[in-house]
């Protein structure tokens, strides 16, 4: 089993490039249907004042934007590294400019000081990592389900954290059914991620 999208990730140019071209408005859409949640996901997780974070999260857009048709992405070994950066620079840059607005030195000093004992590079990094592959496996499973009855899509989630026998048990079906529809599924959602990998990368 292949998914439509598969074949678009292997026939078209990728989604970068398009989006360096600027006013390409589908290529746009389609990027920000791709990384919005990933985005979002780590502002969350820099603790940002909830009603700063749609305000955010424009400015991030608004700076990817400018600095797309800058970027050589030949020479990028990924896309999502310097997306990163640039969302972890714009977190850094709204407490810099949240505590000069309000001209409370002290407070900045005591900002950056507990920002660094909270949140350290290297587990910002871990944190970047780890909601990449969590972003990347959501869409995939996503993309993949619309191919499955729904009966494989609950077999297959249930044997995450359920032995096979006990679901084969309580769907009435053989266990080698069970263990085939798992196997599809697992199968399909595989290729998926290494598509959608390399697409968003």
């Amino acid at each position: 089993m292949k998914s439509c999208n598969q074949d678009v990730y292997m026939t078209r140019d990728t989604l970068l490039h398009r989006v360096q071209e600027q006013f390409d408005e589908m290529a746009w859409h389609d990027f920000i249907a791709q990384y919005q949640g990933y985005i979002y996901t780590i502002i969350n997780r820099m603790n940002i004042r909830a009603t700063d974070v749609d305000d955010l999260y424009q400015k991030i857009l608004i700076k990817l934007w400018k600095k797309m048709p800058e970027l050589d992405l030949e020479k990028m070994n990924r896309f999502r590294s310097y997306l990163a950066a640039v969302v972890r620079n714009c977190v850094h840059d709204y407490f810099r400019t949240m505590m000069r607005e309000n001209r409370r030195e002290e407070a900045f000093i005591e900002h950056e000081s507990s920002m660094g004992a909270r949140v350290s590079q290297p587990d910002i990094d871990r944190v970047i990592k780890l909601e990449w592959h969590n972003h990347v496996a959501a869409e995939a499973f996503k993309n993949v389900s619309i191919y499955f009855s729904e009966q494989a899509i609950d077999v297959f989630k249930r044997s995450l954290t359920e032995d096979i026998k006990e679901i084969a048990a309580d769907f009435d079906i053989p266990l080698s059914t069970a263990y085939r529809l798992r196997s599809r599924v697992k199968a399909s959602l595989l290729k998926e991620i290494s598509a959608l990998n390399t697409y968003l990368s």
